[in-house]
Formats: C-alpha cells, sequence, structure tokens
C-alpha cells in the first residue's frame, strides 16, 4: 500500500487533471506512463545515463508525442530507443512519430514478421472496441533481435520466452530496480484473448518463474500498473479458471 500510495503522489500530470498521458516516478531512472488515449496502456520510460529509452511506443503518434512533452519536463536527455514489446497498436502505434525525431526502434524478428503480416488487421481489430482509432501507417522496427537483448549496457533485458497473450509479447527486466515489465502478458485481468495463444501461455509464465529472476515488482501494461511478484501466479490462476479443459 505505501507503494501504491508514493506512485499516486509522484504521478506528474502531463497538461492538465484531465490530461491523456501521465508520467509517475517509480525510482530515479524509471517513470511510469499511463496512456489513456484508448483503453488505458502503461508503458515504461528508461532515463539511462546519456539518452532515454521508451518501453512501449504508446497508442499512436498523437500519444507519442504527448509523452515526449511530458519526458522534455523532467528531463533535458535525448529519447534515442523505442522498444515494440508486442505488434499490437498500444505497443507500436507510436512509431510513425518516434521515427520522425530520428527514434531507433527495437523488436524481436518475431515482432517485426507479425507487424509485416498483420499491422492493417490488428488496427481494424482494434477500431472494433475504438472506433475513433486513426489510420496509422506502417513503420516497421528499425533494430530486430533474433532472440533476447539488453539495451542501456545492461539496465534493460528483454526476454521473449514464448507465445502469451500474443505469438510475440516479451517481458523486460530491470535488474537494479528488480522490476518486471509484463506488458499485455501480466496484469490483474485477462483482456481479449482472440490473439492469445492459450495452450502455450501458462507454459511461457512458467519459464518465467523458473528463471528465478530477482522481482520485487511487477508493471501491468493495463490496469492498475503497480503489483507484486504474486501477480505471475495470479495470472496463472486467471488462465487456469477462464482455459476450457
Amino acid at each position: 500500500m505505501k507503494l501504491i500510495f508514493a506512485f499516486i503522489l509522484a504521478i506528474i500530470v502531463a497538461h492538465s487533471a484531465k490530461a491523456q498521458i501521465t508520467l509517475a516516478k517509480f525510482s530515479e531512472s524509471v517513470y511510469i506512463c499511463e496512456d489513456r488515449y484508448y483503453a488505458r496502456e502503461n508503458s515504461l520510460v528508461y532515463i539511462g545515463p546519456e539518452y532515454v529509452t521508451i518501453i512501449g511506443a504508446t497508442w499512436c503518434p498523437a500519444s507519442a508525442e504527448a509523452l515526449r512533452d511530458s519526458i522534455a519536463k523532467i528531463t533535458d536527455k535525448p529519447i534515442l530507443e523505442i522498444i515494440n514489446t508486442n505488434y499490437h497498436p498500444d505497443r507500436a502505434g507510436g512509431n510513425p512519430y518516434w521515427q520522425s525525431i530520428g527514434c531507433e526502434i527495437h523488436a524481436t524478428e518475431k515482432t517485426n514478421q507479425l507487424m509485416k503480416s498483420d499491422w492493417v488487421s490488428i488496427c481494424a481489430f482494434t477500431r472494433r472496441s475504438n472506433p475513433d482509432f486513426p489510420e496509422i501507417p506502417l513503420v516497421l522496427p528499425t533494430r530486430i533481435h533474433n532472440g533476447n537483448f539488453k539495451l542501456q549496457e545492461g539496465k534493460k533485458e528483454v526476454l521473449y520466452l514464448g507465445s502469451s497473450h500474443t505469438e510475440d509479447g516479451v517481458f523486460v527486466y530491470f535488474p537494479d530496480e528488480k522490476l518486471l515489465y509484463g506488458g499485455c502478458i501480466l496484469k490483474s485481468f485477462l483482456g481479449n484473448l482472440e490473439q492469445a495463444n492459450l495452450q502455450e501461455y501458462p507454459e511461457t509464465l512458467q519459464k518465467l518463474k523458473k528463471l528465478n529472476l530477482e522481482i520485487v515488482t511487477i508493471i501491468a501494461g493495463h490496469g492498475q500498473p503497480i503489483h507484486d511478484k504474486s501477480l505471475i501466479d495470479q495470472t496463472l490462476k486467471l488462465l487456469e479458471e477462464n482455459t476450457p479443459s
């Protein structure tokens, strides 16, 4: 409860009390971005020694630009890296804006391939529940990784452990903060499972547990952002309860 209370007190409102992008300080290096442009999603901002990395491109070019403006209020370091944690618009919709200001966009090969094949259809799927979602041109990642990768001199580890909420979703681990970003994979509810691999999803979470990462906090990709390590088991339980035998 103390952690959640401190999080609420630390919120930096980007434009007004009704801002659609807010930043909250988690640590000296990590800020949580709550993006309310469409369905609420949570991204992360990492302020490294020389530059900024954003984990999750946010929903669209407008939300990406709003996030850039918010980051400028807390640091003058340049934003150089974006991570697309899966191929869905909530994680890659901001790519056109980030590309326009010269950022390098990182993703796995699996995410890159799914964006190539499914971008138009997944944006149309998004519009079914968010009719105002704009037409966003496909902007592919500029740096493709064949497997797990590290950025900011190992301060961020991007982990692909198998199919889950999507076929390509990754976790991002911050060793210094003992923090895991769960993206769309870990949250307090399952959400839409139309693109989920329900057979492999639990197996992927078991692989995560077997890594024995030192995790104190998990940031969920949707809903209330801050959770402890028990969110992994809570998600496993939700999958067990909601997956037909």
